[in-house]
């Protein structure tokens, strides 16, 4: 029998109609893919992973500080999100960080080479050129040139050492390179030179000039490169943060966020300004009076009060560091907060110096266990300094290698400095990373002189 068009019609619909009630569910259109930065805003938190170093990222009075640091920061509360911090060993672990989707974006300057290109380089960026780090005790050399026959200390695997490499082709050979690994910091090279234990390395600019105005002994006017672009970078694949980040850092630049935050940390302030003081005639400093009254609550001479005052601000009561410490006793804020001074307090002599020994008090409290009085007080000057932190880590670095963690010089002091090595403040007894203790050191040693020097005035 033949079947007409439309009875075939309506068994296809019909047929068509069986397999939709038996299978077929109603098509919906799939969630847009979530980009980087949609992540980012909806954990409330950027993840940026960052190196320990002396311009980079470190820990300051209990603070996190840093150039990269406080522009990142700033980057964040842009976004409304919180900032993590996540701190890389070297620079081949904070790249796997980056890939591994860890963290958002590297916030240290990298630079573009043949294994880097792959990565997305932000506008966030700096130039800078390496210099030679020369030791000014012995006769300075004035060319490169000069350093043929001559050893010279580097980061191994490094833009330093590769730099140093090409100079010696340049020059037709000659340097002694000597390549040092990942467990010696720039920043101990530097100190390694200053110290005259070693005569030659390569760094850059910025930090060069940072480590110039921190220590002694060394000459930094040589050249050995042009100048170099480094970047902030993300991972490729997604340009969501990256578009974001430049768009933010074309804003800040604008509000004058980015130099206001480069003269923190590159440029002269208040702090490294010498202040005249007018002193009364046979007085220590203006303001005596109060150290004799607020002495007596720790159980200080006076004259130790004094001495520190000088140290943190040379008797100014309107100084200002580059960290944001402030007044007589170089408070930070949260800390003068803490003990009841406002912003508008923090430079009144008194209230600053009364907030300051209830501060010694605690740390006299959290070092009760050292029972020499003169030991427990170089302890409290350092964390005073530095903040009790990075002072406990080296107490335990002490502990652990087996020497006296309640004696100062060549035992805890010891260990203090060699937080700027790897090996050491990535060890897991300590907390707090790294530090550069050369200031810290040199701040307990001259307080101490200074008020040997004040006991002895009648």
């Amino acid at each position: 029998m033949l079947h007409s068009k439309s009875t075939y019609r309506i068994l296809f619909l019909f047929i068509a109609g069986l397999f939709c009630l038996s299978g077929c569910k109603t098509w919906k259109k799939p969630p847009p893919v979530k980009t980087l930065l949609d992540r980012v805003i909806e954990r409330d938190t950027l993840n940026a992973v960052m190196l320990y170093g002396s311009t980079s990222y470190f820990i300051y009075k209990e603070q996190p500080m840093g150039y990269d640091y406080d522009l990142c920061s700033n980057l964040a509360d842009s976004l409304g999100v919180n900032l993590h911090v996540i701190v890389a060993k070297n620079m081949h672990d904070a790249f796997r960080l980056l890939q591994s989707g860890k963290a958002d974006l590297l916030a240290s300057p990298v630079y573009k080479t043949p294994s880097t290109r792959k990565f997305l380089f932000t506008d966030v960026t700096e130039q800078s050129k390496q210099v030679l780090v020369q030791h000014n005790g012995d006769e300075l050399i004035n060319d490169v040139t000069e350093l043929i026959g001559k050893e010279v200390y580097v980061k191994g695997d490094s833009r330093y050492s590769a730099r140093l490499y090409n100079l010696n082709l340049e020059l037709g050979g000659g340097i002694i390179i000597k390549e040092v690994g990942d467990s010696i910091s720039m920043d101990q090279l530097i100190g390694m030179v200053a110290d005259g234990k070693i005569r030659f390395t390569v760094a850059s600019n910025t930090i060069a000039e940072m480590s110039k105005k921190n220590m002694s002994g060394i000459d930094i006017h040589v050249d050995v490169s042009f100048l170099q672009r480094a970047s902030w970078i993300t991972a490729p694949g997604d340009n969501s943060l990256f578009n974001k980040i430049n768009q933010w850092y074309a804003t800040a630049q604008d509000m004058n966020v980015v130099s206001a935050i480069s003269d923190k940390y590159f440029f002269e302030n208040k702090f490294f300004v010498a202040n005249y003081v007018k002193i009364p005639k046979g007085a220590i400093s203006p303001y005596d009076h109060l150290f004799k009254k607020f002495a007596k609550q720790v159980g200080w001479k006076w004259q130790m009060l004094a001495a520190q005052a000088y140290l943190e601000s040379n008797f100014d009561p309107e100084c200002v560091a580059w960290s944001g410490a402030s007044g007589l006793m170089q408070l930070m804020p949260n800390t003068a907060r803490h003990y009841g001074v406002d912003r508008t307090q923090i430079f009144d002599p008194a209230k600053n110096l009364e907030a300051a020994v209830q501060y010694i008090k605690m740390l006299n409290m959290m070092f009760h266990d050292i029972e020499n009085k003169e030991e427990r007080i170089k302890f409290i000057l350092a964390s005073y300094h530095s903040g009790p932190s990075h002072v406990l880590d080296a107490m335990a670095l002490a502990k652990k290698y087996g020497k006296n963690n309640h004696s100062w010089q060549g035992n805890v002091e010891k260990f203090l400095k060699l937080k700027s090595q790897s090996q050491y403040y990535n060890d897991e007894v300590c907390q707090y990373g790294y530090f550069n203790a050369s200031q810290t050191v040199r701040y307990v040693s001259d307080v101490m002189n200074r008020y040997e020097k004040y006991l002895k005035r009648r």
